[in-house]
Order: C-alpha cells, then sequence, then structure tokens
C-alpha cells in the first residue's frame, strides 16, 4: 500500500471515529467534512456524498436534507451536491438513509466563506436619486454558478462613512454624490479563514431641472407687464446647463433663448394652454435626463349679467344669462351658482353672448326671498378649462307657492276652500284679517260676487266655506279668490271642482226554500223611498258550468214593495243560478250602488258524489319546512274537501292541521255553489318518512385540483338500495350536480335518498383542494455548451421554487420526470412541473424552456482552423472541416475561393466539409481562401488561407 492511499485511510478513520468503524451498517457511519475555499475549484459543483461515508454504505438509498436553502443543491437519488449552489457559509447537514436495512448515515459538511470578487475597478457606479442601492449587484464571478455567500456582513469603510447602508442596501440619495468603500466579510468558519471583498461605488450627481407652478391668467387680463417673461426665473433648484424648447408659440429663437411675449402670445393665438420644456441631462448614463414644465395658462372668463323674475312653485326655474362673448368661447358648460351661500349646479348652453339654466328647484326655500350668485363655470362641450374668476353680478328673486283647493261634493253640501302658503306685503307669511272676495262660476256659465269679508291668516294659511245653497245642481263649479293687502306673486287663487247629485236606491233579495234541492224562489223588491212610477226588474236561472238561461222574466212595479215567486220544481236535476237585477244608467259618485242585482246559488237533487283518495298516504317530511298538513293530503273531489277526525264526528278540522304519524283521517266534499255536503266519508291512513343521514369516514378529504375533483369522488356511507343527493346548504336549497367541480374550504352537505324521499338531516363534508402553483423559472432559455454533454441538472439553475419540488419532462402533459443524469438533447422542448411531496399534488401546467447549446467560449474548447487538407480518399483529413463549429457557432457560414476569387464551396450547420471539389471536378492542388462569418454576438468574421495537397 503506498504512503497515498495510507494517508487516505488516516483521514478516513480520524474522521468517521473508531467507535464506528466497529459496527457496520448498510447505511454506513456518519462522516464530517470540511472545505474551506469551495470556490476555488470548479470539482466542487459535483460532490459526491456517498464517497465520504464512513463504514459500509450499500449503494441504492435516497438523500435528503431539512435545509431548504439545501434542497435544490442536492440530486436526493445519486448524493451529488453543488457546493456552489450553497450559498451560506456553516454547517450543512445530508442524511443518507438505506431502507433495506432501515438506516441512516449523516455526512456533515462544514463550509468556509466566499464573499465573491472585489469591485474597484469603475464599474460600479449609482445614482444620487437612487434610495436602494443592492450592493450584491457589484459582486460575482465570470464563471457561472459561482455567487458570494448571502449570509456575509456588509460594512462601510471609515474613510467613507455615511451611515446609510442598511444591510446590502445603500441610500445612496441620502448620502449624496461621491466615491464609498465598502467591504463585504465571512468570517472564520471551524479551521478556514474569513475573507472579504471590496466595492468601491461611485454615485453621480443626477440632473435637476428644477420646478415651476403653473402661471394662470384670465383672457382681458392686462398682460403689458409680460412682454419679456424670462422662463428660467420661474424654475427653482434647477442646474444651470439645461435647455429650452416649446411647440407652437416661436417665442423661443434657439435652445439657450428663455425669454417670451405672454402678451403677444394672447394677441396669436387668445385663451390657450402654452407649455415650455427645460431639459436637463445626467453627466454619467446611471442618471436618466430630467424634465420640468412651464405650463403658461390663458383661461377664457365669464363676463355678464342674470336675470331672473318671481316664479310659481312646480315652473321651471328658469335663469337667463348675457354675456361678453369676446371673452368666452361658444359650448356647454355647467354653471355653479349659489342660492343663499349653498351650492348647487346646472348644464348650459351658451351661444353668441346668451343662454339660460335651470336652478334645482330643490335649492330653493319656498316663499321668501333668496339671492342668486354665480360663482363658477367649468366647459364640458368642448372640454376646456375657464377662468375661475366670474364676473356676474347677484340679483334676487321669489318662489312662491300661494294655492286654493276646493273638494268635490254632492249637491246640497257645504264646500271648504283652503287657501295656502299667502304672503304680505313684505314677503313673510301672512297673519291677521285681510278682505276677500270670491266669484263663484256656477255650470250655466252663471257666476255670483260674494260680498267683500275679512278672512284670517296664520302663517299664510286660512279656509272659508261657500254655503250648501250655491250647490242646488249638479256640474262642474269655478272658483276664484281675490284678496287685498298681500304680495303680488305669478300664481293664481284659481279652482275648480265637481258637484254630483244625488241618485236613488233600489233594494232587492232572493229566498230559496231549500238550496240543495229546491222547488221555489221568493223574489222581494224593497223601493219605498221611490217616487211613483214605473221601475222595471229582470229575472233569470241560469244552468251552472253551460251558463244557459232557462227562465227569464221582467217584473213591472210602482214604488213601494213588492214579491213575486219562480218555480224552479219542474227543473232537471243540477246546479243553477237565480238573479234578480236593476242597473241605473248614472256616474255621479255620490251613489253607493250603481248596479242592483242578488243572485243566489241552488240544486235539484244536488246532493255531491264521495271523493277519491289513496286509502294509505306517506309523506317525505324533507319536503316541508314543518310537519305537513291537512292541505298537503291527496285527493280528488268535486267541490270544496271537508276533513273529520272520525267517520261521524260533525266538527270540521282546519286545513292548515298538521298531521300525526299513522292517524286516520275521515273527508267529504261540498258543492262551493250551493254548500250542499255529501254523505259519504273516505278514510285516510298517513304515514311518515325520513331516512337517516349518510355518514363518512372522513369529513375533511383530501383532493389534487389538478385531477379537477367532483362531488362524486367523495366517499361516503350509506344505507343498502339508496342513494345520496349533495347540498351546498345544511337546509333547503335546490341539489347539486354530482359532477360539481369541487371548491377549495367549501362545504358540501349529503343526503340519503331511500323510497322516493331525502334525510332531513345531513352530513356535512368540507374537502380541502390543493392547488399547486406552476414552477417559478428565471428564464424560459438556458444556454449551455454542447461540449460540456449538459445533463438535466443544467436545467436546476433556472429553477427558483422553495416550496416543492421541480420534475422535468420533455413532453408538455403526461409522461416521466427526468432523472438529472439524463442528457439534454437539442431541438427539444422540456418542461418544469411543481410537485408537492406531502400531498402528492402537482401543477396544472408545465413551463416550457428551451436549451441554446451554443454557449461555449472558444478559447476554453482548443478551437482552430486547419491551414490544410488532403482528399486522396486514405480516410485521413480527406475534408476540410473546424471541429466543433457547429456546436460553437451554430449560425456560421463558410465559403471556399480559389486564387481568381471564384467560389468553390458554401457550407454551414448542415454541410459543414469541403472534399476538394469544385461542383463535379476536382481542385488542383495549391493555395485556397476561406471566409467565415461566425454569426454570434461580436465575432468578427475572419478569412485565411488553406493548402490543399492530394
Amino acid at each position: 500500500m503506498n504512503k497515498l492511499k495510507l494517508r487516505f485511510l488516516a483521514i478516513v478513520i480520524f474522521t468517521f471515529g473508531f467507535s464506528n468503524l466497529v459496527k457496520a451498517q448498510c447505511a454506513g457511519n456518519d462522516a464530517s467534512i470540511v472545505v474551506c475555499e469551495k470556490d476555488a475549484d470548479d470539482t466542487n459543483r459535483n460532490f459526491a456524498l456517498f464517497p465520504r461515508l464512513g463504514g459500509s454504505p450499500t449503494a441504492g438509498g435516497t438523500w435528503s436534507t431539512t435545509n431548504p436553502e439545501n434542497f435544490y443543491a442536492l440530486n436526493q437519488s445519486t448524493g451529488i451536491v453543488d457546493l456552489w449552489r450553497i450559498n451560506n457559509y456553516g454547517t450543512h447537514s445530508f442524511v443518507y438513509t438505506n431502507t433495506d436495512c432501515n438506516e441512516t448515515a449523516t455526512v456533515t459538511i462544514t463550509l468556509g466563506g466566499y464573499p465573491g470578487e472585489d469591485n474597484i475597478d469603475g464599474s460600479a457606479n449609482a445614482c444620487g436619486d437612487d434610495p436602494n442601492v443592492n450592493l450584491h449587484g457589484f459582486l460575482g464571478s465570470n464563471v457561472d454558478g459561482k455567487v458570494q455567500d448571502f449570509n456575509g456582513l456588509w460594512e462601510e469603510d471609515p474613510s467613507t462613512f455615511t451611515g446609510q447602508l442598511n444591510e446590502n442596501f445603500f441610500n445612496a440619495q441620502q448620502a449624496g454624490p461621491g466615491i464609498y468603500t465598502f467591504t463585504y466579510t465571512v468570517p472564520d468558519v471551524d479551521s478556514c479563514l474569513g475573507r472579504t471583498s471590496t466595492v468601491i461605488l461611485e454615485v453621480h450627481p443626477p440632473p435637476n431641472a428644477g420646478r415651476a407652478p403653473a402661471l394662470i391668467f384670465c383672457a382681458g387680463d392686462d398682460l403689458s407687464g409680460y412682454t419679456a417673461f424670462d422662463l428660467s426665473e420661474q424654475l427653482i433648484g434647477e442646474d444651470p446647463n439645461g435647455t429650452w424648447t416649446e411647440d407652437g408659440t416661436n417665442q423661443l429663437s434657439d435652445l439657450n433663448d428663455s425669454v417670451i411675449n405672454i402678451q403677444e402670445m394672447y394677441d396669436n393665438f387668445g385663451y390657450a394652454d402654452f407649455t415650455f420644456n427645460y431639459t436637463v441631462f445626467p453627466s454619467h448614463p446611471v442618471c436618466e435626463k430630467r424634465i420640468s414644465e412651464v405650463s403658461i395658462r390663458i383661461l377664457p372668463i365669464l363676463n355678464g349679467t342674470i336675470e331672473t323674475v318671481d316664479i310659481c312653485f312646480g315652473s321651471a326655474y328658469v335663469v337667463n344669462l348675457d354675456y361678453d362673448d369676446t371673452l368666452l368661447f361658444n359650448g356647454d358648460f355647467l354653471i355653479q351658482y349659489t342660492i343663499d351661500g349653498v351650492l348647487g349646479d346646472a348644464p348650459a348652453t351658451l351661444s353668441d353672448g346668451n343662454g339660460n339654466f335651470v336652478i334645482d328647484q330643490g335649492l330653493v326655500p319656498l316663499n321668501e326671498e333668496v339671492t342668486l350668485e354665480v360663482v363658477g363655470i367649468t366647459s364640458v362641450t368642448p372640454p376646456r378649462d375657464v377662468c375661475p374668476r366670474v364676473v356676474v353680478p347677484p340679483t334676487t328673486f321669489l318662489v312662491t307657492s300661494s294655492d286654493i283647493t276646493a273638494e268635490d261634493i254632492c249637491v246640497q253640501n257645504d264646500n271648504i276652500i283652503q287657501i295656502i302658503d299667502i304672503l304680505d306685503v313684505d314677503g313673510n307669511f301672512a297673519t291677521g284679517n285681510f278682505s276677500t272676495t270670491y266669484t263663484l262660476t256656477n255650470p250655466d256659465g252663471s257666476t255670483v260676487i260674494s260680498d267683500s269679508f275679512e278672512l284670517e291668516f296664520t302663517n299664510g294659511n286660512a279656509s272659508f266655506i261657500v254655503p250648501s245653497n250655491n250647490f242646488n245642481s249638479g256640474g262642474e263649479y269655478n272658483i276664484r279668490t281675490t284678496l287685498s293687502g298681500i304680495y303680488a306673486t305669478s300664481c293664481p287663487l284659481v279652482n275648480t271642482f265637481i258637484v254630483t247629485p244625488l241618485p236613488d236606491a233600489i233594494q232587492l233579495n232572493l229566498i230559496v226554500d231549500n238550496n240543495c234541492d229546491a222547488t221555489q224562489i221568493d223574489v222581494l223588491v224593497d223601493a219605498p223611498i221611490l217616487p211613483d212610477g214605473t221601475y222595471t226588474i229582470t229575472y233569470d236561472v241560469t244552468e251552472l258550468g253551460s251558463n244557459t238561461v232557462l227562465t227569464t222574466n221582467t217584473i213591472n212595479f210602482t214604488g213601494g214593495t213588492a214579491a213575486y215567486q219562480i218555480d224552479v220544481d219542474a227543473l232537471p236535476i243540477g246546479n243553477y243560478t237565480a238573479s234578480v237585477r236593476s242597473i241605473q244608467n248614472d256616474t255621479t259618485p255620490c251613489r253607493l250602488d250603481f248596479e242592483f242585482e242578488e243572485s243566489e246559488n241552488f240544486s235539484r237533487g244536488g246532493v255531491p258524489d264521495a271523493p277519491v283518495a289513496d286509502a294509505s298516504q306517506t309523506f317525505c317530511l324533507s319536503d316541508f319546512s314543518g310537519l305537513p298538513k291537512l292541505m298537503d293530503i291527496n285527493v280528488t273531489a268535486a267541490g270544496d274537501i271537508l276533513f273529520y277526525d272520525t267517520d261521524t264526528d260533525t266538527n270540521i278540522l282546519p286545513i292548515s292541521t298538521e298531521l300525526i304519524d299513522g292517524e286516520d283521517y275521515f273527508v267529504t266534499n261540498s258543492d262551493p255553489l250551493t254548500n250542499c255536503e255529501g254523505t259519504e266519508r273516505v278514510q285516510i291512513t298517513v304515514n311518515f318518512s325520513n331516512p337517516d343521514a349518510p355518514t363518512s369516514d372522513d369529513n375533511t378529504p383530501l383532493f389534487c385540483a389538478e385531477t379537477s375533483p367532483t362531488l362524486s369522488n367523495i366517499t361516503v356511507n350509506i344505507i343498502t338500495g339508496s342513494s345520496i343527493t349533495w347540498f351546498s346548504t345544511l337546509s333547503g336549497d335546490t341539489a347539486l350536480d354530482a359532477s360539481t367541480i369541487l371548491v377549495d374550504g367549501q362545504t358540501y352537505f349529503a343526503a340519503t335518498n331511500s323510497g322516493g324521499c331525502t334525510s332531513t338531516d345531513r352530513l356535512e363534508i368540507t374537502p380541502t383542494v390543493i392547488t399547486v402553483a406552476p414552477t417559478a423559472i428565471s428564464s424560459d432559455m438556458l444556454s449551455v455548451c454542447g461540449l460540456d454533454d449538459p445533463t438535466v441538472v443544467a436545467l436546476r439553475t433556472l429553477e427558483n421554487e422553495t416550496e416543492n419540488e421541480v420534475l422535468w419532462f420533455i413532453t408538455e402533459t403526461g409522461g416521466t420526470a427526468l432523472t438529472d443524469d439524463v442528457p439534454l438533447l437539442e431541438d427539444t422542448v422540456y418542461y418544469a412541473e411543481n410537485y408537492n411531496s406531502l400531498t402528492g399534488c402537482t401543477s396544472a401546467t408545465r413551463i416550457p424552456v428551451t436549451v441554446d447549446f451554443s454557449n461555449c467560449d472558444p478559447e476554453n474548447y482548443d478551437f482552430f482552423i486547419p491551414d490544410g487538407f488532403s482528399p486522396n480518399a486514405d480516410g485521413r483529413n480527406d475534408t476540410f472541416f473546424i471541429p466543433n463549429i457547429e456546436i460553437i457557432f451554430p449560425n456560421f457560414t463558410l465559403e471556399i475561393l480559389n486564387r481568381y476569387g471564384t467560389s468553390l464551396f458554401k457550407g454551414d450547420k448542415t454541410n459543414p466539409a469541403w472534399d476538394g471539389r469544385n461542383g463535379s471536378a476536382t481542385a488542383p492542388n495549391g493555395v485556397y481562401f476561406y471566409i467565415i462569418n461566425y454569426n454570434k454576438g461580436n465575432s468578427e468574421p475572419i478569412q485565411g488561407r488553406l493548402y490543399l495537397n492530394r
């Protein structure tokens, strides 16, 4: 055994411990390893854990870690860990489990810190307006995958200390422009010494274009003081090295000019918005240019007068407006006004100096003088700003609600006239006595003028009576009232009312000797108040159902009372109606009855047949909110149904009586037209049905969302021969279809169906539906070098997932997940899927990734161009081709020319090698020239010579 092997054995024995050697395990023994400078060796990206185990471990087990930051660095099946992907110094443990013997062993790796690479060459720059500069962005390495540890300590160098460093974020905005030095330190770990990297950050001053308040004028203002207005004087805090630009006014002669003539702008363009921009460019491209806007606005103004008049309540409150149309454009506006200080607004169309608007009635108090003032105007169409200064003098007006009411009455009745909201000469509600007269216009056009009388008002209201002797005849009357000493309003005190004459009445009555089997009907007339004369009474007998009139007659009498008999003994068996009527042809509301009629139903041999019903009837309790009632029993009968407790009971049960399980009830029926009840009763026995609710072994089942679980997937226990109905509530509601998709956390209720009845009790089930989100990857493109024989491990560099395992497939759906050692293939799309190992659920969608195999640095792969070849068919060097060019430069083109410039061959990835022929002819020995276009990045085309020697 040589010295190297003896040294390795000594280290193993020391590391594993002597006691572990005594007891051999199929999972091996625990081991501890210290790696100080993991970044110095790229083989640490494939650090094998299995050989580090002590004892005699048996292959075939799996590796795991409880540290989430190491999860994606570890290949659980191979035990290969990428130490470069563990970005935190310290101790990291990995457990090997062999299920054959149900044993485990742990490999503990102590990692020294990696602070990244210095950045002191001036490439670290930030702008002075950035409050969160991430210093981690300035560390790192040119080697893919080599990233500094994240648990180190950032510190400011004392020579440039600012106090603006918070962990890895530097507030350049507060620190200000300057050059600042920072150190990033990872401490000593075990036997590994701490390390430090340095970042020199230059914070560049951001440009400052200043700020400027908007300058606003109103049309017609005196602008003579603004003929040489310097825009730069409007700016506050600006850098002095900016330039001025504008659009449309031609006020600026060049980029340095900042003086404008606002009077001239108004003379040329009238009221308009003008914008001038001041631009300052940064001293370093890490900052952005800044632009300040100086806004000059000349707004149109409303200058005019308004006119109002007193208005009667109920009319539109229209206000006329006259204005100077040279100071305001035509269009649609919103007028802002106040009524005694209360703000309102109204639309107005203004054109050529005239317009009007309607005041909101709800803002105007009735019967008191108010002040109207226009306080603002806003443009609607065309949409323009308008000067907030309004020159419109206020005005006053009054809305009155004075009115008179009179009710419709019957003849020879007094009429009470109400007068409301009367104002005195001062505009206050009238209180006291006022001289009053009224003019009454009769239906025939004649008039009655009352004598003047003193009418007493209280708070504007009063009433008086027009005596009944003025209303001896019916018709339409008109009353107009005149008051002296009151406010002159626009509301006339006029009202129209109707006087109706009283009608005469007739009283009729029918008496049937026997409603179930009648033989004679007495007709009685009682009209003693009628004056002498001839009156007509009509009676008839009609068969019910067919509405056939069998008997009809007319009775004439001369007032008082009368009695007549209708003989119905000869009518066949059936149901009938006897009617007697007298109709008055008037429309006066003073009559209580206009049509006088009396009807009576009767039968000839009219006892109804017994009802039909099932002798035993079952009721599902789930069909009722409480207990079923008598009205729920199914009975077929002609006429009204009557229920009794017994076959001989005479007390009819209320139809709302609740049923008793197993109880007997007796039913008969009656004719609703004649009230004749049947003589036979039918017995009915009622029974209640309420199946037991289903049960479940798991009231909170778990499902995966990607399987689209439905109610039919929930397992419940039911009695044999029954079925399940699902609901969304504990009671009531409409049944859910079994194909209803389950919603996570939503509660569903299952009821048993048995014998046509559903259980009133329901089983509560609340499923959990696990939805796994699609995996988050850093890019949909992976760049690798095909010469490195990349595997699925390379795809894992794109993974950002922290909660779930990422599985890779070559199919968008289905298929088998790829292991990390599967080689990557060109022209193949790979798909990433999230897998939750705790629930067994996966994401419903997979994320596609394409792979670029051309990320190869030619210098790292001995890339060269041959200077000759010998196409003599000896099997060696028979073609001119460039090794690996189709992988490193997949889009390359190759052209071969002879010394005369004639093109002999054109090649690319599909035809990379020249066989020394010019078409079908053989090219002679000699010197030839090649031109290669790499067509990749910044690689310049290259040309050279080669020698052909057969």
